[in-house]
């Protein structure tokens, strides 16, 4: 499973964000290899079949988000390292940004919730 969240970082528990920051860069490793098709994606976001697919032509976003992630995890002391794809296509159209809607941020936050541990840390920020 590669979880893309969209709330932000601050809002996760320590385990969703560690996840987070670690599962992010299969999306544009995956770009960087060549092994995505955009045929068949999404036009909104979703969960589930065609959640990652939706992530392959927004590369703006995740590196917006990477980098957030990155941030929150070093403000809570965590000592994760950065490693996002060097050698990532140019072409325009795979480095789209994303706005999150109202729907899709309900929909995140409810899944979130779902998933939550049974003992969620929210370790302070330093």
């Amino acid at each position: 499973m590669t979880r893309i969240n969209l709330v932000p970082p601050t809002e996760l528990c320590d385990q969703h964000l560690l996840a987070e920051h670690r599962e992010l860069t299969r999306i544009p490793n995956a770009v960087a290899k060549g092994k995505f098709s955009l045929k068949g994606q999404p036009e909104d976001y979703k969960l589930g079949e065609g959640h990652v697919r939706f992530f392959f032509n927004k590369l703006t976003f995740l590196k917006k988000r990477y980098d957030a992630l990155h941030e929150e995890c070093l403000a809570r002391g965590f000592k994760v390292q950065y490693f996002w794809a060097e050698y990532l296509p140019q072409e325009p159209a795979l480095w789209l940004d994303y706005q999150p809607t109202e729907t899709a941020l309900a929909a995140n936050r409810e899944r979130i919730a779902l998933r939550m541990p049974a003992n969620p840390r929210f370790s302070e920020r330093k």
